[in-house]
């Protein structure tokens, strides 16, 4: 399992649902023309043709419309079944936006309230004298360590835990910071709230979502990803290894929970962005709610709200979440002053999901691609610039290898970055992502972070 399930009116009755949320509407959205769709094509098939992705499918929503809904490449490779718009994919962390809902809905029955704290509901669970409350595990603030990198975790990622196995992974860790002074993305806090959801409505958490979310959208394709019961049209996943796709590692989907459980396909989470559109399942206010930045206590702001990130994409609102977990990965973003919807789902680990659907969402708004240069690197230049650095929470590693600079997270991998001139490079596998060193000249000190959402600064580790 990966570690981010890898990544901003009334309540209406079930009899007031109208229809329209029942099926896509099929509609050609306008403005979205057949050499639109062609080269929308284009990009998708790209990382198919070249083997690095088993498949994707793709939908897209303009104006209230279904512009594309369609599969590439092979949802089981073993079986050559190829992939459509009825493909089932695990969601990974998309999970988390299902969950916030769930806990809204929750909080306007009177059931709940977000300042209510953590042990409210779980008193046994040890906090320490900190006071967690249920906006801080929403928002990730709670400063709870998340399970998924815990060095436990792993040995047992196949094992049918049950709440009490798993919380004892990382129930008696100290905390990583004290509740509401940071933010850190954290898959421990929307466990917990699964087990809130449980605890207040008196359901399981999966049978909770079905009665309250899926059946009343008509989401038919929608559920939690349970490994024994047949679902029609799953896809097998995959990961990539020396270059070639392999089965990737098998997992319990008892440990994903309320963090990245569910499963869906493209046509599911159209009907999803259009009952989010439409307002149904919500009040107004709640939702707004939903999509407000996190103001730390220090009053500085992360662009996170609840089960969603809040940023832009040149000057575009955009609401969106990501998701990886073993074998898949996912993307779902809103514009939604520009009514448009993009979705990605891939059967491969890894696949950048998100650079995807930024590329489709860029041709569709119109915003004009910058090209990426791969400019020669100079032997003092690199000596300027490798070093360790602190971004927020995680160090940084920038090294040299034969006169190229990578860049390695912390928690592994590494990415070759292309110099684009003016200290300024654009990493091989994200070209949606850009880091620019600081200062002008002489030994770097930092470098600024840019993508799709507020820059991030990092500072050199001395």
């Amino acid at each position: 399992m990966r570690s981010d399930y890898r990544g901003r009116l009334a309540v209406f009755g079930l009899v007031l649902l109208t229809t329209a949320l029942v099926a896509p509407r099929m509609t050609r959205a306008a403005g979205v023309s057949s050499e639109t769709i062609a080269a929308i094509d284009k990009i998708v098939r790209d990382d198919i043709d070249k083997k690095k992705v088993a498949a994707y499918s793709v939908a897209i929503v303009k104006d209230g419309n279904l512009a594309l809904a369609r599969g590439y490449g092979w949802a089981d490779l073993e079986n050559d079944v190829p992939a459509s718009a009825e493909t089932v994919y695990r969601l990974g962390s998309i999970t988390k936006q299902f969950t916030a809902l769930a806990i809204m809905q929750l909080v306007e029955q009177n059931k709940l309230s977000l300042d209510d704290e953590l042990t409210k509901f779980l008193p046994d669970y040890p906090t320490a004298g900190k006071k967690v409350t249920v906006r801080h595990l929403l928002n990730h603030t709670s400063g709870i360590p998340s399970y998924t990198n815990q060095k436990e975790f792993v040995p047992q990622s196949r094992r049918d835990l049950s709440h009490d196995e798993l919380l004892a992974i990382f129930k008696d860790k100290p905390f990583d910071f004290e509740p509401g002074a940071k933010w850190r993305y954290n898959n421990s806090g929307y466990y917990l709230l699964g087990m809130i959801i449980e605890k207040v409505s008196g359901e399981k958490y999966d049978r909770y979502l079905a009665d309250h979310i899926f059946q009343p959208l008509g989401m038919t394709a929608t559920r939690y990803g349970h490994m024994r019961p047949l679902i029609r049209h799953r896809a097998m996943g995959y990961r990539s290894m020396l270059g070639e796709l392999v089965n990737d590692d098998p997992m319990s989907m008892n440990q994903p929970g309320a963090a990245g459980a569910l499963v869906s396909n493209v046509l599911d989470l159209v009907k999803w962005h259009q009952a989010l559109e439409e307002g149904a399942l919500l009040s107004a206010a709640s939702y707004e709610a939903m999509y407000q930045p996190t103001k730390l206590s220090d009053g500085a702001t992360r662009p996170y709200g609840f089960g969603w990130g809040v940023d832009e994409l040149a000057g575009h609102k955009k609401i969106s979440h990501g998701g990886g977990i073993n074998g898949f990965s996912t993307m779902i973003a809103r514009y939604p002053e520009d009514r448009l919807c993009v979705i990605v789902l891939a059967n491969t680990a890894g696949a950048n999901t998100s650079g995807l659907e930024t590329r489709i969402s860029k041709l569709l708004l119109g915003i004009k691609e910058v090209e990426v240069v791969d400019l020669p690197i100079g032997a003092e230049l690199l000596d300027r610039l490798k070093g360790e650095y602190q971004l927020e929470d995680d160090k940084i590693e920038i090294v040299a290898i034969d006169g190229q600079l990578f860049v390695k997270p912390g928690r592994g991998g590494q990415d070759r970055l292309k110099y684009q001139g003016n200290l300024t490079f654009v990493p091989e596998k994200r070209a949606d992502r850009s880091l620019t060193f600081t200062p002008a000249e002489g030994r770097a000190t930092g470098f600024d972070l840019n993508g799709q959402g507020p820059k991030v600064s990092a500072k050199r580790r001395e």
